[in-house]
């Protein structure tokens, strides 16, 4: 937490700065950094509406950021201010649904972005419209980024900035994108909504820390099942989570929660080929879920 805290504290007045403290407080539940950044929190709200150079990517996330994080300190006022800022402003993202090569071409930009824009491009996104790519898209650009930083590692072993850039890119895209993980350590809640992507059959995510908690996360595949196994390994009260998988299919013929199976509701969009279901565990022991395609 002290590390985090010194990166927090290393982005006061950049425009980065909102979405830093949000995002602070989800991972680590720590809210009273809200009353002791009250004035730096202040002067980049102020700043970021009056300075349009910023791309309005900040705002957004920022926003989103400040609004979840004083809505977990029950400070409704502050997060509806900030909910007011968001609904305010124009939408300024275009979505784009990126084919395959369409990413590659994207990448083949040097992988350290030096602006958010060129961020934006190494992701394979566009700033008209909320950004949202498919499972594929993120695991695709999971797997590019992958590559980059372990050529990077082996070719120029001594840039270490180089080498930590390329590692945040990786577990945040993987983090988000693939595993959809949104903590509210406050409360004692967390929420994952995995977006399997159809070539990926495996990952074991151990020590995801929360705050005081900590969560392992199993995924695998084997013969059409698709299982997921959480359990909570640090932390003196069981956390509550929010399972909403996302995976390839048009119907779900059967879900089962510690081997017992569930009658629980799924919905399917046919455009993209994907199912959706969601549970909600008691992490007061491990849990088991398989879902089982018709």
């Amino acid at each position: 937490m002290a590390l985090a805290r010194s990166g927090l504290d290393s982005l006061i007045n950049k425009p980065a700065f909102g979405w830093a403290c949000g995002s602070y407080v989800a991972w680590t539940g720590d809210d009273y950094i809200l009353s002791e950044l009250a004035d730096p929190i202040k002067f980049w709200k102020n700043e970021l509406t009056k300075d349009r150079s910023p791309p309005s990517v900040y705002e957004k996330m920022g926003f989103c950021a400040l609004a979840g994080a004083y809505h977990g300190r029950r400070d409704t006022s502050s997060a509806q201010d900030f909910e007011r800022c968001l609904t305010a402003k124009d939408k300024q993202y275009s979505h784009n649904r990126f084919e395959r090569q369409q990413i590659d071409r994207f990448l083949a930009i040097p992988p350290l972005p030096d602006t958010p824009e060129h961020l934006a491009m190494i992701l394979g996104l566009t700033w008209q419209e909320d950004i949202n790519l498919t499972a594929d898209q993120v695991y695709l650009v999971w797997q590019r980024l992958n590559t980059l930083y372990s050529d990077s590692n082996a070719n120029e072993p001594g840039k270490f900035s180089n080498q930590l850039i390329l590692a945040s890119l990786i577990t945040s895209c993987f983090l988000l994108g693939i595993v959809g993980t949104l903590p509210d350590a406050s409360s004692g809640r967390v929420t994952l909504e995995p977006s399997i992507p159809d070539n990926l059959n495996y990952f074991d995510l151990r020590n995801l820390r929360m705050g005081l908690d900590a969560v392992d996360l199993l995924y695998v595949e084997e013969g059409g099942q698709r299982t997921f196994v959480i359990e909570q390994t640090k932390g003196r009260v069981p956390l509550n989570l929010i399972l909403k998988p996302n995976l390839s299919g048009t119907e779900i013929d059967r879900i089962y929660i510690n081997g017992n199976k569930a009658k629980l509701e799924w919905w399917a969009d046919p455009k993209i080929g994907r199912v959706f279901t969601q549970v909600q565990l008691y992490l007061d022991q491990k849990q088991t879920v398989t879902v089982v395609p018709a």
